[in-house]
């Protein structure tokens, strides 16, 4: 794939996560706190995606893409301990939500947590990203 696809393919999934959150913001001030905490999650996902295809890799499973952002961008010191805490608290809750139909509803106070971490992830990975040139 050459440089210019791959930004843009990073824009789009940066789009993505952009819209995952204004969801959750939505979700949040409806008190839909389910819908909070996956869209949370799906901003992150969608984030971890962009910065791995920066560097040639692409994942389709949630554990693939999160076990490489790990391996790739954490342990090697990209980003920062606390961006993988981050992710595994995000996509804990979002499958016990999702798929855990006796899961406690999220409190509100939960949901906006999850929102706020998940926007420090975005704007983590965006500046990461603008850093390394795949972002103007």
């Amino acid at each position: 794939m050459d440089r210019q696809t791959r930004i843009d393919l990073i824009k789009l999934w940066l789009e993505k996560a952009h819209d995952d959150l204004a969801t959750a913001e939505d979700n949040l001030r409806l008190n839909h706190t389910r819908g909070v905490v996956n869209r949370s999650y799906y901003a992150i996902f969608h984030a971890a995606s962009a910065t791995l295809l920066w560097h040639g890799e692409e994942r389709a499973k949630h554990s693939g893409v999160q076990a490489t952002f790990g391996e790739r961008l954490i342990a090697t010191g990209i980003f920062e301990p606390e961006l993988g805490r981050i992710y595994t608290r995000a996509r804990r809750e979002r499958e016990e939500i999702d798929y855990k139909p006796a899961s406690p509803t999220p409190t509100p106070e939960q949901a906006s947590t999850r929102l706020d971490e998940s926007r420090r992830f975005v704007e983590r990975v965006e500046r990461y990203l603008r850093e390394v040139g795949a972002l103007e």
